[in-house]
């Protein structure tokens, strides 16, 4: 589980997001196995508006990879979208409040379900927890959305001069004959908010994990063009809108991303898959 702290520093805006388990990977909103139909639904869901954010406030959200389980604290609907339909698509015609409005979510399927995931592979486990958040938004939220390609401002992840200055996780050394491979070391990412801005430690991540991280942070697609494959420890320090007037904040996450990570975000202009959302209302108490 990835998990956002925030130390006391007052209101943070709606970038404090980061996903975890199957959601990590940065797609476009498109079937990713068009043979594939995922059918997974939740049984049991509950959608609350959150307390007004406090001193405390922090984000986060549960999705262990093979439980039809999913919780979130604080999430905007922004996200919850992202997560559905992926990171890299734009979202297009949202009113405000799916920005600004945060939310507690907790849901979830049976064990016949639950046993079911454990024998999938992880992209097929991504698209039916995936399916079970688009058939829950369209049930409680009367969310209707279509695709449409627009020309969007994105972003290439690619390699600065200097090369990667991210600290690699070394490859496990194989097993012994008739022996299985070892689980890859768990994934793990954590952000903290202080009066100089914010800061992600991250440990054994992959770079589908750093371009989500990004895509929140900059409000738009990330795509690695590193050609990089291991995972990485790093620690990335970039300021943020409360920050700016603070004589020691971090610098910009353009400047941090360079100094910090040996990488570069490329500002290009394509034609790119957007979300657009036609109808979406709030969800009731329940």
């Amino acid at each position: 589980m990835f998990r956002m702290v925030q130390r006391p520093i007052g209101l943070l805006a709606t970038s404090l997001v980061f996903l975890s388990g199957p959601f990590l990977h940065a797609q476009a909103p498109i079937l990713d196995e068009p043979g594939y139909k995922p059918t997974l639904t939740f049984d049991v869901a509950t959608i609350r508006l959150a307390p007004p954010p406090g001193p405390n406030f922090h984000v986060s959200v549960s999705s262990p990879a093979h439980s039809s389980r999913f919780e979130a604290t604080n999430l905007p609907m922004k996200t919850l979208l992202q997560i559905a339909y992926g990171f890299d698509a734009p979202i297009a015609g949202a009113p405000d409040w799916v920005a600004n409005t945060f939310y507690d979510i907790q849901a979830r399927s049976d064990e016949a379900a639950d046993a079911r995931l454990a024998k999938l592979p992880e992209n097929e486990v991504r698209l039916e927890k995936r399916n079970a958040i688009r058939v829950l938004l369209a049930e409680r939220m009367d969310l209707k959305t279509h695709l449409e390609t627009r020309n969007s401002a994105i972003y290439n992840l690619v390699i600065f001069k200097g090369g990667v200055k991210m600290q690699p996780v070394p490859t496990p050394p194989p097993p012994a004959d008739g022996e299985p491979s070892p689980p890859p070391p768990p994934s793990n990412v954590q952000t903290h908010g202080s009066q100089h801005g914010l800061e992600f430690v991250g440990t054994s991540a992959p770079l589908r994990a750093i371009t989500a991280a990004l895509s929140a942070m900059v409000e738009a697609p990330v795509v690695d063009k590193t050609g990089l494959t291991g995972t990485y420890n790093y620690t990335l320090q970039f300021g943020r809108e409360w920050s700016a007037r603070d004589p020691e904040s971090w610098p910009s996450i353009f400047t941090a991303v360079q100094e910090q990570l040996g990488l570069k975000l490329e500002a290009v202009h394509e034609d790119v898959p957007n979300l657009i959302v036609d109808t979406i209302t709030k969800p009731t108490e329940n």
